[in-house]
């Protein structure tokens, strides 16, 4: 006889190739096919019996629980079809000969593939029966504890109790387990969680009334009607049948489970309401019961379904920036569809004039889908990470704008109403993108979660802005060393930009809204506080380079003035100027001029009385410390510069002498009456007060009148 041909070497499937490679390892093993197909048969007749084995366990278990016992019973019985058709296509006798090869190439493929689908087919009844004995020892031991048929002695007790958890630390193993192993097997996983989850509930609402006993009763939590919960729980399961269609379109999500919420509201009230009002269960409202069950069972799948797939998708594209931004706005998008629908259910109520039965967090987060936040604050941040990128790359471009910097702001009036910040038109697209951030945390039912959503999406942005004023300031020291005008107005534009977020934080820490989150975690400051510290800092820090160059560059320019100490000594006739010192008035009336025309008034009369305290310290300094003699034409000299120094400053101010204190001390003791006070007359506190000197201390009083020459 011919020997049949083998088949192609691209038939042969890998695991095929593997199997023959171990029985037959050369020509001669072909002798032992027969040997092998025996083995085959053996595995089978024993997986058979283990089918069997479990039938029996299965059919025990399924008397307590119907639902496991149909899905059970049409395993095994896919099972038996298999193997009764594996069985009857083995039993046809076969000769074993040349030709026989190929049958069993054919053939063994299959009895694998069989082999292995009993053996999963086992792992699941196996797994399944271990998760329903110990989820079913939970239940016990929850059930024995609050109808309180447990022991009362102490040690019995902490052992009672410490049996439920061991039980709960093997359940989450073999989970943890199967998400590994089998990660198909999800109905199995949520069906245990959600039966883990009931079982724990009676006990979690027991623990929250026992802490807030004591508290305001009106805020304490009521268990709800479970009435409502077995009409919602049938009504959600076959909602998710719908939505498992629509995962990519999570809109039609919200649009079903808005039209079902809606469509049996009215029901609630007409029908059901009355017999809790008959019953005296005072403070339910069925409508109120309805729509927070109906907001739990959607924001449930949300956790389950939606977000895990978002949260896949934007690891798996973070590295292509197009794709992420896609991504990102997927989840935007989902985040706006939530807000909305919490917008309608919560419409619902207050439609019917009924108010929320307590406004705390608690409650509220029973009728908002962004309650799922609550349980997952890593999902939480990064929302408020995406919000802040877009808010940012949108800031990005209108910071990179020159003309933004330039721009004012019109009508942004200060607390006194004197004038206005004269901030750039970039500090209002920044403060209306903090605003939107602010507006997109409202809706979050959760104080705490509140405040780090718009730490984690503002903070950022703000040190951001800063940098950018940071950069542009250095620049314009680095060209100039700010003796440019152009260089101090880009350095004012910074400084009132600065001005005017600090004053809009502050103004935003004093609402309601925000101080609500200053006794979080034991803080008592501003959630903005920091950043107003910085903007404060970064202000302080260049009006203070401002003055410190006006100042540096006058006392380049007075340094000849100061240098002639024989002009105080010179007779006069007529009234006596120093040119020089004219010119350097000159100067820094120019500096200070510009300096009001682009600076914010508050940070401007910093400035300018700085440079005025500069000027008295210095010109003190370079007149009145040495052995410099005055002579009646050198006071009057002295008298006419300083005349025209107060003028200069006039113009901010309606005493400018009171900004030159120690000049116009020195100037005083100087023209006291033409007759040299008697020793120990300048060391008398009372002379001094006399005369109004106030800023010089005896010892300075008495070395200037010293220089002084009176002439008969």
């Amino acid at each position: 006889m011919e020997a049949a041909a083998l088949p192609r070497p691209p038939d042969i499937t890998p695991e095929l190739r593997r199997f023959l490679d171990d029985r037959f390892r050369s020509q001669a093993d072909l002798a032992a096919a027969a040997d092998v197909e025996i083995e085959i048969r053996g595995r089978c007749a024993e997986l058979e019996a283990s089918v069997s084995d479990l039938s029996v366990r299965l059919a025990a278990a399924a008397a307590a629980y119907s639902s496991s016992r149909n899905a059970a019973g049409t395993a095994l019985s896919n099972v038996r079809g298999c193997l009764a058709a594996l069985k009857a296509s083995s039993s046809e006798p076969e000769e074993v000969q040349v030709g026989s090869e190929k049958m069993l190439f054919e053939q063994l493929p299959s009895l694998a593939k069989e082999v292995a689908r009993v053996e999963m087919v086992r792992d699941y009844a196996e797994t399944a029966l271990k998760l329903d004995s110990f989820v079913g020892d939970v239940e016990d031991a929850v059930s024995s504890s609050v109808t309180g048929k447990l022991k009362s002695r102490a040690e019995n007790s902490q052992k009672t109790y410490h049996v439920p958890i061991g039980y709960l630390k093997t359940i989450e193993d073999i989970l943890a387990s199967v998400t590994r192993t089998r990660p198909q097997w999800t109905r199995l996983i949520s069906a245990v969680d959600h039966r883990v989850d009931r079982s724990l509930a009676e006990l979690q609402k027991r623990r929250k009334t026992r802490q807030l006993q004591g508290h305001i009763v009106n805020n304490q939590l009521r268990p709800p009607l479970w009435v409502i919960e077995e009409l919602v729980n049938p009504i959600a399961a076959a909602a998710q049948h719908h939505f498992s269609k629509w995962v990519e379109k999570p809109e039609f999500v919200f649009a079903l489970a808005y039209k079902i919420t809606r469509d049996f509201v009215d029901s609630m009230d007409e029908i059901l309401q009355p017999l809790v009002d008959k019953a005296h269960l005072v403070g339910y409202s069925c409508r109120e019961e309805w729509i927070s069950g109906m907001v739990i069972a959607l924001s449930t799948y949300l956790a389950k379904e939606i977000f895990p797939k978002h949260i896949d998708l934007l690891q798996e594209l973070s590295s292509n920036n197009a794709s992420s931004q896609s991504s990102r706005v997927l989840w935007l998008n989902l985040i706006d569809l939530m807000i909305s629908f919490d917008k309608q259910t919560q419409a619902l109520i207050s439609s019917s004039g009924l108010l929320l039965s307590a406004k705390d967090d608690n409650n509220w987060q029973r009728i908002s889908v962004l309650s799922v936040f609550c349980d997952r604050p890593d999902w939480l941040e990064i929302w408020a990470e995406i919000e802040r990128q877009d808010a940012y790359d949108k800031m990005r471009l209108s910071m990179e704008n020159e003309k933004n910097w330039s721009t004012r702001i019109q009508g942004t009036v200060l607390e006194y109403g004197s004038d206005d910040y004269k901030s750039p038109a970039i500090t209002g697209v920044i403060q209306k993108g903090l605003s939107l951030l602010i507006d997109r945390a409202w809706p979050i039912p959760n104080i705490a979660l509140r405040a780090e959503f718009i730490k984690i999406s503002t903070s950022p942005i703000i040190l951001e802005f800063l940098g950018w004023m940071l950069q542009r300031c250095q620049e314009a020291e680095g060209l100039t060393a700010l003796a440019d005008d152009n260089a101090l107005l880009k350095v004012s534009q910074s400084i009132n930009a600065a001005r005017y977020l600090e004053s809009t934080l502050t103004e935003w820490c004093d609402d309601v809204f925000f101080l609500e989150m200053e006794n979080i975690d034991g803080h008592t400051e501003c959630i903005f506080q920091v950043e107003i510290n910085q903007l404060k800092d970064f202000r302080v820090q260049w009006t203070d380079k401002i003055s410190t160059v006006i100042l540096r560059d006058f006392d380049a320019r007075s340094r000849d003035y100061l240098k002639n100490k024989r002009q105080w000594q010179e007779k006069s006739e007529g009234l006596a100027l120093s040119r020089s010192f004219i010119e350097c008035l000159d100067y820094i009336q120019g500096r200070i001029a510009k300096l009001e025309h682009g600076l914010n008034t508050l940070d401007f009369v910093t400035v300018w009385r700085s440079v005025a305290s500069g000027v008295d310290q210095l010109l003190f300094s370079g007149i009145f410390t040495g052995s410099t003699k005055f002579s009646n034409g050198g006071v009057e000299r002295l008298h006419g510069d300083l005349s025209i120094l107060f003028a200069t400053f006039s113009a901010w101010c309606l005493r400018p002498e009171g900004f030159f204190p120690r000049l116009t001390d020195g100037l005083k003791i100087l023209e006291v009456d033409g007759k040299q006070p008697r020793d120990g007359m300048l060391t008398d506190k009372d002379w001094l007060r006399e005369y109004g000197i106030r800023r010089l201390t005896a010892a300075e009083a008495e070395k200037i009148t010293k220089n002084r020459i009176y002439e008969s």
